[in-house]
């Protein structure tokens, strides 16, 4: 369970300090959408680079047993609902942000952006960049990729289901979690087939 925790704690961080981000500026604030998504992407950005070892990225990256992979995605899922349902609580949800109806949502685009960033970020693990070039991809992505939980299955779901728009039902956002899942896995195989041809 270390492992798992240890795994999962630079997108735990990363996506916290982004989502107070987006709490503190859509309740205290209310700037333009995109202006909150910028600064929340170079909050993710900064903090998945000081908190991520330089060899490896956050949750994805180097090829890790399935089982751990595993768990850190389930501790992920429920340090973050848990914190960001502690939030809410505490000072304010961000759901005005995370429903913006100018920004479309769409289960396709949550397996797009999964696949492409396995993708991105599996890439340069050859040059062990890896730790660089997940947050430059987030930096790449910030006009969507805030409010998709910037592609990750476990912050999505963790942030959805504390913010419920009413545009999406539960048994969506499960399934666009899940698909997320699964687009990052095909898209780390995919990198790693590519790479050792």
């Amino acid at each position: 369970m270390a492992a798992a925790g240890h795994s999962a704690a630079p997108l735990i961080a990363a996506g916290l300090g982004a989502h107070a981000v987006i709490v503190g500026l859509t309740e205290l604030v209310t700037p333009a959408p995109l202006l909150t998504a910028l600064i929340a992407t170079l909050v993710f950005a900064a903090v998945s680079i000081g908190c991520t070892p330089k060899r490896g990225t956050i949750v994805k990256g180097s090829p890790q047993p399935a089982f751990l992979q595993l768990q850190a995605q389930g501790l992920a899922v429920v340090a973050i609902g848990a914190s960001v349902w502690l939030i809410g609580h505490m000072f304010g949800t961000g759901t005005e942000f995370y429903c913006e109806p100018f920004v479309p949502w769409r289960i396709e685009i949550a397996l797009f952006g999964s696949l492409a960033v396995g993708i991105l970020t599996t890439m340069p693990a050859a040059r062990r960049l890896e730790w660089a070039v997940y947050p430059l991809t987030m930096i790449a992505f910030l006009w969507i990729a805030p409010f998709y939980g910037f592609f990750s299955a476990p912050l999505f779901l963790g942030i959805s289901l504390n913010n419920m728009c009413p545009d999406r039902s539960v048994a969506a956002v499960v399934l666009a979690a899940l698909g997320m899942f699964v687009g990052g896995q095909i898209g780390h195989a995919v990198a790693r087939w590519i790479h050792n041809r």
